[in-house]
């Protein structure tokens, strides 16, 4: 039995009847899962479904909670009731070739943002496609070439009529098409409560799949739900997460606001990004060290966290011939191949170009040209990176490959915010290209950025357990100084 704190003992606690639903906020480090635990296992005789995120996080949820509880993805219950019809169809996703050939079109963009529409449509909660599923870069991509936009809802409805067809083995099965299958069922499941973990970042599908539960329908039997996550950690809207913990309103609402990971100075920065960007009441709280000792930074062993891949890229380039660097989840996750492929495209070799969707602009201007019509922060970086180095990309990435060693024998880690989510590291070092807080000496206005740029900033920089620092042309260290200015008015 581990030691409760006193948010953490009202939580276990609360006793939920049939129907009832309540929402855990957890900032970072604040032990959500612990906590689940201990009320899973205050409960013997009531059935519990854990929901993850993913599969890893599935299979760490197997090993920590009692035996009353089961632990799924959503993916994992679509599957067992729909998707092991199509096993022998599945695909990770579809080739805008592919799809070009099948609907008989002519230009791979038409291809592409006609899959983008499905997509969006498979992870939505609405039960047909329609104009909102349209990606807004398709518009602006069609508006800058003068040429009107396709009929995406029908190409989109022809594509998923396909993808269904067992029969035919051209397209085949996507993961999220046999979960939207899944919903669309209205399926019940045969649980007292269900858990559902990192709420923040679940997608409007599943959320669907499991806030129907606690509804009644022909009387069959209504669940408990438990909404556990951190708003300020939504950083995946741009796969089409919506936050469902501040989109539903539950019977009751309590609070983790003690964070194990971290102390009180990496605490207080932290609060500074969430109250002055995104309006938050409540105080993050963080925990002295044991022996009461400043930590010291350890140059021998640290993790560099950056905004975009192009970072990551460029900070490699700059360490592989010194330090033995690795990459967080493997250097396969960086796209590296993406940034070669935007290099051949600058270079006037298409015919080296791999990624079908860059091969489809004519000359590189086209496609800086619309990296920032649509404010691609990523393709962005990956056109600095690429005028930056130049005719030297090739044996850059060659080198970097070569040189890249596991993560548990590197020196010095390196990482995206993105993939930096659910991890710690006794030492952080946040890179400058996360978007500038600063304009003209002030702090800048908060509707200026998408909310997951503050986001993104608060999970990285709550990643670290020792010590934090930043880029000596980062604007971060300014933004403590003129937000800590203003917090002493107040």
């Amino acid at each position: 039995m581990i030691r409760l704190t006193q948010e953490q003992k009202k939580i276990v606690a609360c006793d939920l009847r049939p129907g009832e639903s309540l929402k855990v906020i957890a900032f970072a480090g604040t032990g959500k899962t612990s906590t689940l635990v201990e009320y899973t296992r205050a409960r013997p005789g009531m059935r519990f479904l854990y929901v993850a995120f993913n599969k890893s996080v599935q299979l760490e949820a197997a090993e920590k909670f009692p035996k009353n509880v089961i632990a799924r993805t959503s993916h994992s219950l679509a599957y067992r009731a729909i998707g092991y019809r199509h096993k022998d169809r599945l695909v990770s996703g579809f080739k805008a070739n592919t799809v070009m050939a099948v609907l008989q079109l002519e230009k791979c963009e038409d291809a592409k943002f006609t899959i983008d529409t499905l997509y969006h449509y498979l992870i939505s909660s609405a039960p047909k496609v329609s104009r909102s599923h349209i990606p807004f870069q398709a518009k602006i991509f069609y508006e800058q070439r003068r040429e009107p936009l396709p009929d995406f809802i029908e190409l989109a409805n022809r594509l998923g009529r396909l993808m269904c067809d067992a029969s035919d083995n051209r397209i085949g099965m996507i993961h999220d098409g046999y979960l939207k299958l899944y919903q669309l069922k209205e399926p019940r499941l045969n649980f007292d409560c269900i858990l559902l973990d990192e709420a923040q970042d679940i997608n409007p599908v599943t959320s669907a799949i499991v806030m129907s539960q606690a509804r009644p329908v022909n009387q069959s039997k209504t669940l408990s739900i438990i909404l556990v996550g951190d708003s300020h950690q939504q950083i995946y809207s741009f796969r089409g997460a919506k936050d469902t913990l501040n989109k539903i309103g539950t019977t009751q609402t309590f609070y983790l606001t003690k964070s194990f990971r971290f102390d009180n100075k990496v605490a207080k920065v932290a609060n500074m990004v969430l109250q002055t960007f995104k309006g938050e009441s409540k105080t993050l709280i963080g925990t002295p060290s044991k022996n009461g000792s400043k930590p010291k930074w350890d140059p021998g062993c640290y993790t560099v966290i950056a905004r975009t891949n192009a970072s990551v890229f460029d900070k490699a380039v700059q360490l592989s011939g010194v330090r033995k660097i690795g990459f967080v989840g493997g250097i396969q996750g960086y796209r590296l191949n993406k940034i070669k492929d935007v290099y051949h495209l600058f270079a006037s070799n298409p015919e080296r170009i791999s990624d079908k969707y860059i091969q489809s602009f004519d000359q590189y201007s086209d496609l800086k040209a619309y990296s920032r019509a649509v404010e691609d922060i990523e393709l962005m970086s990956i056109c600095k990176v690429v005028e930056t180095y130049k005719y030297s990309i090739p044996n850059l990435v060659k080198m970097i490959s070569e040189k890249a060693v596991d993560a548990d024998e590197a020196e010095i880690l390196l990482t995206t915010a993105h993939k930096s989510k659910g991890l710690e590291w006794q030492n952080v070092h946040l890179m400058s290209d996360f978007p500038s807080f600063i304009e003209k000496d002030n702090l800048i206005n908060p509707n200026a950025l998408d909310p997951d740029e503050f986001n993104l900033v608060y999970v990285a920089m709550t990643r670290t357990i020792s010590r934090l620092r930043f880029d000596s042309d980062s604007s971060m260290p300014e933004f403590i100084r003129l937000a800590g200015k203003n917090t002493n008015k107040q």
